[in-house]
């Protein structure tokens, strides 16, 4: 059922371009498609529908295409190779980096030219526009929208039901919230919405529902839980208007 080639695990029905470079040590999973130029560092795990577009780098033991629960369930309970899974679609798109140690879920959309630090986790039917960095040690929960030009610096976390316009800056260790409530109860997860041009000072919290709009600036360290109107600048705990962003800093 599956071929190996050298120390590659490279199954029969996986797409792979000629003119790619597949390091030792891998697992390339039924469906794959590898396009021309992608480089495949030493560990790496790609599975079910995925498909890397040309000229991007995935590296040390990263996996690509890791099954969502209910797949995942399946596998187990069926003893079911996770190579021959075929689950929904995860797209990298052209020239992007994934650094090692980076775990991409199936059903995820990754834009041209994107950019991953050390270790980030990215899950299930999130959507990153082209440009983005997600830093090292980043957690995007599923279900986000990231628009283009998105800058998450070291630590961010991103719940469920999060979405996060263009050109928005999350400094380190920034974080939404999706829940109101800090009890193990069923409550329905609203996460804030990040207009363009936001940028979060580094140890920020968001709290649920809240819309930052266009341009507003949030202090280091701000517990945020009322909206802004464009071009607020905003600090502290609980976080209160300062002023507006000056004209000049644009």
């Amino acid at each position: 059922m599956k071929e190996n080639r050298n120390l590659k695990q490279i199954h029969f029905k996986a797409n792979i371009h000629e003119e790619s470079f597949i390091e030792d040590f891998t697992v390339i999973g039924k469906g794959v498609t590898i396009e021309k130029d992608v480089y495949i560092a030493n560990g790496v795990k790609i599975y079910g529908k995925a498909i890397i577009k040309e000229g991007t780098y995935i590296g040390e033991n990263c996996i690509i295409g890791h099954p969502q629960r209910e797949k995942l369930n399946e596998i187990i309970t069926y003893k079911k190779s996770i190579s021959e899974l075929e689950g929904p679609t995860v797209i990298i798109n052209k020239n992007c980096v994934i650094r090692a140690g980076t775990i991409i879920y199936s059903e995820v959309i990754i834009g041209d030219n994107c950019q991953t630090g050390h270790n980030a986790l990215i899950r299930e039917k999130t959507k990153i526009g082209e440009f983005s960095l997600i830093g090292t040690n980043c957690i995007i929960d599923g279900n986000v929208s990231i628009g283009i030009n998105a800058n998450m610096q070291t630590g961010v976390y991103i719940p469920l039901h999060c979405t996060i316009q263009n050109n928005v800056f999350m400094g380190p260790f920034s974080k939404l919230i999706n829940d109101k409530y800090m009890l193990r109860k069923r409550f329905d997860l609203i996460g804030p919405t990040i207009e363009d041009y936001v940028s979060l000072g580094a140890n920020s919290v968001i709290f649920p529902g809240v819309r930052l709009k266009t341009g507003t600036i949030v202090g280091a360290g701000a517990v945020v839980n009322i909206n802004t109107e464009e071009g607020d600048i905003v600090a502290g705990n609980p976080a209160k208007f300062l002023r507006k962003k000056p004209d000049n800093w644009e």
